[in-house]
């Protein structure tokens, strides 16, 4: 009798030890919940600071970098927000120490490695936008994102923003060295425009757990590319000296004003014209990795790019311009090897499953660059017609 009794007794304390976690388990707030507590957060910032670390890989182009960024609102004759950010460091070295400052009407631009300041207000900036944009036609998007209602509070903004995607808890994890409620944004492919769906990927979002401060965003497994940005310092309200939000322009830099400047005029290129105007000959690859599929075409800043999608959310480009030397990679950075007759230089990741090849014949440069081994990459080039 007493040894049955020891048994309901363990059973009966199991069993609200069950109870106890499945009540913990349904009051954990919702993912939906979490966003729109970060939401409204924002709706209580006054002033802030961070340091925030970034790296992308996207179209053939790698980086990363660590930046310092200040703010307070209402800082501008019109309640304008004032604003600073350094660039502490960066894959890139010329980028390093730039410089932008606004006090919520004036703003400057120093980039130090050419020791040059580019300062205005906002009103300048305004004219000059009117002045570049009048005329011009621009088509709309296929889908509505643009004609919607502008959502009035957090919990709209997040509704809003659950009809694109689901949003997922993934439960807490190490964001570097600080733990963080990770949450992740699947699109709906119904909801998405083409070029969105075509791209696929997800997005994962970190917060802080005392306040759902947001400590960084990734995007991933997306054909667009990767990027991702992490907060190591986060404050907020904890005031901020407005002496930061101007800028002492150092002795011997080249000012140049805003009102000065002058826009380039000429429109964006087909295709067609722009095959046209460069004398080139679009050359296709007639291999391609397995299951490749071509999902754009496209021209971007005057170099054809033709975007290839891969399983599992690869991808990888071809392009072809003009050679420029501001598209040219210093030889010391790759591996000297010969592509289709030419001299061209091969940059592969540490692991090899990224890989950059580019290379030159005539005055055209050519760039094969991706989810790719050095291996498909040159397969791809030399199939080139």
């Amino acid at each position: 009798m007493k040894r049955n009794r020891k048994i309901l007794i363990f059973l009966a304390a199991l069993l609200i030890l069950a109870s106890t976690a499945v009540a913990a388990i349904a009051l954990q707030p919702s993912a939906r919940d979490l966003l729109v507590e970060a939401a409204e957060l924002t709706e209580t910032v006054s002033d802030g600071h961070a340091i925030a670390s970034f790296e992308f890989d996207a179209q053939g182009e790698k980086g990363s970098g660590t930046v310092e960024v200040w703010g307070k609102l209402g800082m501008g004759p019109n309640g304008e927000p004032a604003f600073r950010a350094e660039v502490l460091d960066a894959s890139l070295g010329e980028f390093v120490g730039i410089t932008a400052v606004t006090d919520g009407y004036t703003f400057w631009l120093y980039h130090p490695q050419h020791n040059t300041v580019l300062t205005g207000t906002s009103d300048e900036a305004a004219i000059l936008l009117a002045d570049y944009m009048e005329g011009k036609e621009f088509e709309s998007p296929d889908h509505d994102f643009n004609t919607e209602e502008m959502p009035q509070t957090a919990a709209e903004a997040v509704d809003k923003l659950l009809t694109y995607f689901t949003a997922e808890r993934q439960g807490y994890t190490n964001l570097d060295g600080t733990r963080a409620i990770a949450l992740r944004l699947l699109p709906i492919p119904d909801q998405m425009p083409a070029e969105v769906r075509a791209a696929g990927g997800y997005v994962n979002i970190w917060l802080r757990p005392d306040d759902r401060a947001p400590l960084g965003a990734e995007l991933a497994q997306s054909s667009a590319g990767y990027g991702k940005i992490t907060a190591t310092t986060l404050e907020i309200n904890q005031g901020v000296d407005e002496a930061l939000f101007t800028f002492a322009i150092p002795e011997g830099a080249e000012v140049i004003h805003i009102a000065d400047l002058e826009l380039p005029q000429k429109e964006a290129v087909s295709l067609d014209e722009a095959l046209a105007q460069s004398d080139m000959v679009l050359l296709t690859p007639a291999t391609l990795p397995k299951d490749a599929t071509l999902v754009d075409t496209a021209v971007v800043r005057g170099v054809i790019v033709q975007q290839y999608s891969l399983p599992e959310g690869a991808a990888f480009t071809v392009a072809q311009g003009k050679a420029t030397e501001s598209f040219t990679p210093a030889a010391g950075e790759g591996t000297a090897v010969t592509v289709r007759g030419a001299d061209g230089l091969l940059f592969a990741s540490d692991e090899a499953s990224r890989t950059l090849l580019t290379w030159t014949e005539g005055d055209i440069q050519f760039w094969i660059g991706g989810d790719l081994t050095a291996e498909q990459a040159t397969a791809i080039a030399e199939s080139l017609k």
